[in-house]
C-alpha cells in the first residue's frame, strides 16, 4: 500500500498509522490524577461523614475529562472527524436541551437551575461538554467492543444498519448514565444540605423513583427522560457513522482504555454523591444499585476487553 493511501484523509478511508504511545500515556497520567482526587474525596467523606465535600464533587472534572476525549479522539480519528464527532454532538445536544428545557419536548416538562453555572437559551453550558463525554466514551467502547477490522468492505445497507445499532447502543450506555445521575439532579437533599438549588426540576414528574424526595416540581422522573436519553445519543453517533464509515488507527490497550476509564469515573463521581446524600434520603441507595447495574455491565465488558488484547502493543 503507498504512502498516500495509508495517510489518506478522505471520508470513509483508514488511517493506519499507530497511535502515538506517548500521547496516551500522558492521557492515562490524567485520568489517574482525577481518580486519586475523587478516591480522597470519597474516604474522606465516609471516614467524617461529611456529606457536602462529597456533593460537590459530583461531576468534578466533567470539562478537564471532555478535554481529554477531545485529545484521545483526535490522537485516534484524526482532527477532521474529531471537528465532526464533538460539533455534531455539541449542536444536537444543545438544540434537543433547548427544545426540551423551552418547550418539555423529547426529555419531557423540565426546566435547569443556575447549579450548573452559565446557561445559553436556560441550557447549562456544562451540560453539552458532559453530552460530549458521555456519547463519545459510548460510541469509542462499542466501536471498540464490536470493532470489525480496518479496511473490510461492507456494502452501504450494512454501513447504515452498523451506524444506527451502534447509536442505539451508544444511546443504552447514555441512559444507562442518566438512570443514576438524574435521580441526584434533583434530589432534595441540596437544599436540605447545602442550602442550594438541584440542577434541574421536572413540572410533571413521573413513574421512575416515584418517591424519590425532590426538591421541587413533580415527583419522580418521566420515562420520555431515558428514551430521549438513548435517541439523541443514537442520532450524534448514527449521523456521524454515515458520514465517516472508516475504522480508527490501529490501537493498543492503552488508547482503549482510555474512553473506558473516563466511563467508570463518570461512574465514580456521581456513586460518590449518591452515597453521601444517601445518608439523607435513604432511597438513593437503590438508585446506586440501578446505576451499577446499568454501567457496571459495559465496564465489566471493557475489561474483559483489555483482558482479551493482553499486549499494550499496537494491534
Amino acid at each position: 500500500m503507498s504512502d498516500s493511501a495509508v495517510h489518506s484523509s478522505t471520508r470513509g478511508s483508514v488511517d493506519l498509522t499507530p497511535v502515538s504511545t506517548r500521547a496516551v500515556t500522558a492521557m492515562l497520567i490524567v485520568i489517574g490524577v482525577f481518580y486519586a482526587i475523587v478516591t480522597a474525596v470519597l474516604v474522606f467523606t465516609l471516614v467524617t461523614r461529611n456529606a457536602g465535600v462529597q456533593m460537590r464533587m459530583a461531576g468534578f472534572g466533567a470539562g478537564a475529562l471532555y478535554l481529554v476525549c477531545v485529545w484521545h479522539s483526535a490522537t485516534v480519528r484524526g482532527a477532521v472527524r474529531t471537528v465532526t464527532f464533538f460539533g455534531l454532538a455539541a449542536v444536537l445536544a444543545f438544540v434537543a436541551e433547548a427544545l426540551g428545557d423551552n418547550f418539555g419536548l423529547i426529555f419531557g416538562n423540565y426546566h435547569y437551575t443556575g447549579a450548573l453555572g452559565p446557561r445559553l437559551l436556560g441550557v447549562p453550558v456544562l451540560i453539552v461538554f458532559t453530552w460530549g463525554t458521555i456519547v463519545y466514551c459510548g460510541y469509542a467502547l462499542v466501536t471498540w467492543l464490536t470493532d470489525h477490522g480496518p479496511g473490510e468492505r461492507v456494502s452501504a445497507g450494512y454501513r447504515a444498519v452498523r451506524a444506527l445499532l451502534v447509536g442505539l447502543a451508544t444511546g443504552f450506555i447514555g441512559a444507562g448514565f442518566d438512570l443514576m445521575v438524574d435521580p441526584l439532579a434533583v434530589s432534595g437533599v441540596w437544599r436540605e444540605v447545602l442550602g442550594t438549588d438541584a440542577w434541574w426540576w421536572w413540572i410533571d414528574g413521573g413513574p421512575y423513583l416515584p418517591n424519590l424526595e425532590v426538591w421541587q416540581g413533580g415527583d419522580g422522573i418521566p420515562v420520555m427522560n431515558f428514551v430521549g436519553w438513548t435517541l439523541v445519543p443514537m442520532v450524534i453517533v448514527a449521523t456521524y457513522a454515515l458520514i465517516f464509515p472508516g475504522g480508527d488507527r490501529p490501537g493498543s490497550r492503552r488508547s482503549h482504555a482510555v474512553p473506558l476509564l473516563v466511563y467508570g469515573y463518570l461512574y465514580l463521581t456521581i456513586v460518590g454523591g449518591l452515597v453521601a446524600m444517601s445518608w439523607y434520603d435513604p432511597g438513593l441507595t437503590g438508585v446506586i444499585v440501578i446505576g451499577t447495574l446499568a454501567m457496571g455491565p459495559v465496564f465489566v465488558l471493557g475489561l474483559l476487553g483489555l483482558l482479551r488484547e493482553g499486549s499494550d502493543l499496537p494491534r
